[in-house]
């Protein structure tokens, strides 16, 4: 029997934060659609606690190289304009990792800094990989 007062109820559900490792991460996909994507989500209160960005590329960048790269083109593009509050928890966690697409050792660097990142900032090992780059 259904409950005809919850008939126009719609019940969203959150997903469980993960970290969204991006390859291609210094390409304009990531840079005009991605982070300003993610971070629409921010501003709007959809994006669940927890969530963190791992940039990999084979460009050398640090995380901060990295995040500030993001924070001045989202500044730019993002259709909810730049809130410099919500940036700075947002940016928290962004991080970059530096490799070729065909080291082996850089995958099991990745592999590394994913479980350094987990354990630094919380998580449980939940992952989701993007390929943002040319085939």
């Amino acid at each position: 029997m259904t409950n005809p007062f919850r008939e126009d109820l719609v019940s969203r559900s959150r997903p469980e934060p993960c970290t969204v490792v991006i390859f291609g991460a210094t390409g304009d996909l990531t840079h005009r659609k991605l982070v300003p994507a993610i971070y629409n989500l921010a501003i709007d209160g959809e994006l669940p606690p927890g969530v963190k960005i791992l940039g990999f590329a084979r460009r050398e960048k640090s995380d901060e190289e990295f995040r500030k790269g993001l924070e001045e083109l989202n500044r730019k593009v993002s259709r909810s304009g730049h809130d410099d509050a919500i940036w700075a928890k947002f940016q928290e966690n962004i991080h970059y990792h530096q490799s070729e697409f065909t080291d082996a050792d850089g995958y099991k660097r990745l592999a590394e800094r994913l479980d350094a990142i987990d354990r630094e900032r919380g998580g449980k090992g939940n992952r989701l990989f993007y390929v943002a780059s040319a085939p």
